[in-house]
């Protein structure tokens, strides 16, 4: 596992990569968007999650402020652009036709144990 913090200096930061066989969880990422920059979602066969920290949004016509989270299943394209200064957070999961395929999780909980 791969963890950072985020680089002010940078758009874009990963901040948890796991590159291990048994994850779903393929990115947390931190974003810096400059007004009108873009950020497409969907290209990667992921589902993403993308949460605005800051700033305000707009995808495909939809209004997007602090707050917001945002849901892209995996194939389903689109484009998200900052209107100012958008600070978002990213996390994509692999979709179950990958997680399916992967080996069972050892040491697995026992089921009475899965709560937080």
């Amino acid at each position: 596992m791969i963890i950072n913090t985020p680089d002010l200096a940078d758009y874009w930061t990963c901040l948890i990569r796991r590159g291990m066989l048994h994850s779903e969880t393929e990115a947390i990422e931190h974003w810096t968007l400059t007004p009108e920059q873009s950020l497409p979602l969907g290209d990667h066969g992921v589902h993403e999650a993308v949460i605005i920290l800051s700033g305000e949004a707009e995808i495909e016509g939809r209004k997007l402020e602090a707050g917001s989270v945002l849901l892209t299943p995996a194939q389903e394209t689109a484009t998200l652009r900052a209107e100012m200064e958008t600070i978002l957070l990213s996390v994509r999961t692999y979709p179950e036709t990958v997680t399916s395929n992967l080996p069972p999780r050892i040491p697995e909980l026992p089921e009475s144990e899965r709560v937080i």
